[in-house]
């Protein structure tokens, strides 16, 4: 059973990866477990209650089990729970189970991302930014870590491709924006959007799920992005010359890096102060949130009515409208019978 076919109370049986296993105490002063389990269909929290000191060894971050539990709503939210003195799981060992079914994967496929953000390039007419985006998206091993890699370890796009498919997303909305308000840099803000989360290419690492990397932890996907970008231009003007990638053209670029999560609260170190600057972060705030509603709705069961079970990354459930319409029924003519 796939964790999105987990839709109401009972007994569920299924093969599982651990995400997460802390120790927790009930009010009871009783010890029990705190599992997160995942598979490539969603998340659900496991409590073992009564939990004997084998569990933390046992259940680590990466192991696959095969469970028996039973399925439970608690504050409207079904979790799941199993008593710590039965034997309730089994670890599968490797060649059990395909990796794939619990590596979530973009729904979107590869190639339709790729056309997007490879005609981007192409629409860029500046030289110095066709030099730099050139240095990065016409690199092989660079273009295979960038479709492999999430967009975030849990809130959006937390799958396999998923920076791919969000940055072209963000760049779609990119390129309506530059044609529909006046006096925008075109080149500037494709580059900026085609460019924007490039840092995590190093902040992420894919095994058994999504884990950060040091790097990721210690600086953040911004700063590395930005550090990524000024280490290219470099090489462009060692190959070229200084004049050929002027800090005219530099600066307002690492700008929009920088001040993508707009506000310094989110992460920004610093707050758009450009035009390009501004319309990216609200580019990358949209297609953010709406992979959010998307996830949500993809992820509720199909008999679910007019509500999507309760979403933690939204803290609420999403409302699914019935739009259906039909032209009423022609009013029957009168017979005239003269």
């Amino acid at each position: 059973m796939l964790i999105k076919e987990i839709i109401r109370e009972g007994r569920v049986e299924g093969v599982y990866m651990v995400l997460e296993c802390r120790r927790r105490v009930a009010r009871n002063g009783r010890p029990f477990a705190d599992i997160k389990l995942g598979d490539k269909s969603g998340e659900i929290s496991l409590k073992v209650w009564e939990a004997p000191e084998e569990i933390f060894t046992k259940l680590e971050k990466g192991r696959v089990i095969r469970l028996t539990a039973v399925a439970g709503n608690y504050n409207n939210i079904l979790q799941l729970e199993a008593d710590g003195k039965e034997d309730f799981f089994r670890i599968c060992p490797e060649g059990e189970y395909d990796p794939a079914r619990f590596l979530p994967v973009s729904p979107v496929p590869l190639a339709e991302s790729w056309r997007i953000l490879d005609e981007a390039c192409a629409q860029v007419e500046l030289a110095p930014f066709q030099e730099l985006l050139k240095t990065f998206f016409q690199d092989a091993a660079f273009r295979e870590e960038f479709a492999r890699a999430p967009a975030a370890l849990r809130h959006h796009h937390a799958y396999l491709g998923g920076l791919l498919e969000h940055t072209a997303g963000v760049v779609t909305i990119c390129q309506v924006a530059s044609a529909h308000y006046p006096h925008v840099s075109r080149d500037l803000l494709l580059t900026g959007a085609l460019l924007h989360d490039i840092g995590k290419v190093r902040s992420y690492e894919t095994g058994a799920g999504f884990t950060s990397t040091d790097e990721g932890k210690l600086l953040g996907h911004l700063v590395i992005g930005v550090k990524m970008v000024m280490e290219a231009i470099m090489e462009i003007r060692r190959r070229r010359d200084a004049a050929f990638f002027p800090s005219t053209l530099e600066l307002p670029l690492l700008h929009l890096l920088a001040s993508h999560h707009g506000i310094m609260e989110w992460g920004s170190p610093v707050e758009p102060v450009l035009l390009e600057a501004c319309l990216l972060h609200h580019a990358d705030y949209m297609d953010s949130e709406t992979a959010k509603y998307r996830e949500a709705v993809r992820s509720g069961p199909a008999a679910a009515g007019s509500w999507t079970p309760y979403n933690q990354n939204l803290r609420r459930s999403v409302y699914l409208p019935d739009l259906q319409w039909e032209a009423p029924a022609a009013a029957k003519e009168p017979i005239n019978e003269e």
